[in-house]
C-alpha cells in the first residue's frame, strides 16, 4: 500500500477507512436486452402457470367434493363405488367445474396483467377484415382436419403395435357436446377464454418483448397446442393456433375469437349434431365430404397466397436467439413439462 503526503492510499481512500468494492461492471447492451426480454417472458410464464393451476385446482376440488358427498350419501361400500363410477362416467360430459375454473383463471390474469396489458390493449382493433379474407381464413383453418384424421389413425395404429392406445383421448377430442354445460364451454366460453389468454396476454407479451409478429404468433400457438395435453390434438391445436394468432395480430382479438367459435361450434358441435341425426352412410358422406372440400379449399388458398405467406414470415421473424431465450425460461419449461406429463397420462394399455 502506497501513502501520499496527506495519508491517503493510492486508491484514494484514507488510511484505516473500510475498503470500498469496485463499482459493478455495466452490462453489455446485448446482455441487458436479453435479461429484460427474459424477465417479461418469465413474468408471463408465471401467470400462465398459475392460470393452469387454478383450472386444475377447481376441477380437482369439484372431484373430491363429489367423492366426499357420495361418502355421506352412500348406504354401503358397494353403493359408494356405484355412485362414484356413475359420476366418473358423466363427469367428462359436464363442464361446470371447467367453466368456473376458466372464469376464475381469466379474472386472475386480467389482474395479473392489469398494468402491462390491460384488456383495452389486447382487444384493440388492427387491420380491416373483409368477407373474402374471412372465408380464406376459415378455409385454411379447416384444411388440416382431413390430414389430422389420418394422423389420429396412424398414431393409434403405431401405439397398438407396442400394446398401447390413445383411442379414448382421440374420441374425447372428436366428440360433440352432450350437455348444456359442455356445449357452453366447448363452443363459446372456452374459445373466448383461450383467445384472451393465448392470443391476448401470451402473444402480446411476446410481441411487446420484441419477438416480432411471426415469432409471437408461432410460440403462442405452440403453448396453446401443448396446453391441450393430448398427443394428437396438441399438434392440430398448434396449426389452428397459428391461424387464430394471425387473425388476432392483423385484425384484432375479436376475429380470432370468432374463428375459434366457428371451429368449435360449426365444425364441432353443429356438424356432429347433424351427422348423428342422419343414417350412418349419409353421416359418413357428409363428414368426409366436408373434410375433403375444406382441405381442397384451404390448400388452394395456401398455394395462391404462398408468396405472401413467405414474405410475411421473413419480414416478421426475429433472430433465432429469441426462440432460445423463450424456451430456456424456467416458467415456460415448467409449463411445457407439466402438460407433456398430462398428455402422456392419456396413453393407456391396449385392451
Amino acid at each position: 500500500m502506497i501513502l501520499d503526503n496527506n495519508g491517503y492510499t493510492n486508491n484514494g481512500q484514507p488510511v484505516g477507512a473500510p475498503v470500498q468494492p469496485p463499482p459493478p461492471r455495466a452490462l453489455s447492451p446485448e446482455v441487458a436486452q436479453r435479461k429484460a426480454f427474459k424477465g417479461k417472458v418469465e413474468y408471463m410464464g408465471c401467470g400462465l402457470l398459475i392460470y393452469t393451476f387454478i383450472i386444475y385446482a377447481v376441477y380437482i376440488a369439484d372431484l373430491f367434493g363429489h367423492y366426499i358427498y357420495y361418502a355421506f350419501k352412500a348406504t354401503s361400500k358397494d353403493n359408494y363405488m356405484e355412485l362414484v363410477e356413475a359420476y366418473a362416467e358423466k363427469m367428462l360430459e359436464k363442464a361446470g367445474s371447467m367453466i368456473v375454473g376458466v372464469v376464475i383463471g381469466v379474472a386472475f390474469l386480467i389482474l395479473f396483467f392489469i398494468k402491462a396489458l390491460p384488456l383495452k390493449k389486447i382487444f384493440a382493433h388492427h387491420g380491416k377484415m373483409t368477407f373474402s379474407k374471412l372465408i380464406m381464413l376459415i378455409c385454411v383453418l379447416m384444411s388440416c382436419q382431413l390430414i389430422f384424421t389420418f394422423i389420429d389413425e396412424g398414431v393409434e395404429w403405431l401405439l397398438n403395435q407396442v400394446g398401447l392406445s390413445l383411442q379414448q383421448a382421440i374420441e374425447m377430442s372428436q366428440a360433440g357436446s352432450t350437455t348444456v354445460s359442455m356445449f357452453l364451454y366447448a363452443s363459446i366460453l372456452g374459445p373466448i377464454a383461450e383467445e384472451i389468454v393465448y392470443r391476448g396476454f401470451v402473444m402480446h407479451t411476446f410481441e411487446r418483448a420484441g419477438c416480432g409478429k411471426f415469432c409471437s404468433i408461432l410460440v403462442s400457438a405452440i403453448l396453446f397446442g401443448i396446453m391441450h395435453a393430448n398427443p394428437t390434438q396438441s399438434v392440430f391445436a398448434i396449426y389452428v393456433g397459428v391461424v387464430f394468432g394471425y387473425a388476432a395480430m392483423e385484425f384484432g382479438l375479436g376475429w380470432s375469437i370468432a374463428l375459434h367459435i366457428i371451429n368449435n361450434l360449426l365444425f364441432g358441435d353443429v356438424l356432429t349434431f347433424i351427422a348423428n341425426k342422419l343414417p350412418e352412410t349419409a353421416a359418413e358422406v357428409l363428414e368426409w365430404g366436408v373434410l375433403i372440400v375444406m382441405f381442397i379449399a384451404g390448400a388452394a388458398v395456401l398455394v395462391i397466397k404462398r408468396k405472401n405467406i413467405v414474405s410475411y414470415i421473413r419480414e416478421n421473424n426475429p433472430p433465432v436467439k429469441h426462440y432460445s431465450y423463450i424456451f430456456t425460461c424456467i416458467s415456460i419449461l415448467a409449463f411445457i413439462v407439466l402438460n407433456i406429463l398430462l398428455a402422456l397420462s392419456t396413453v393407456q394399455k391396449l385392451k
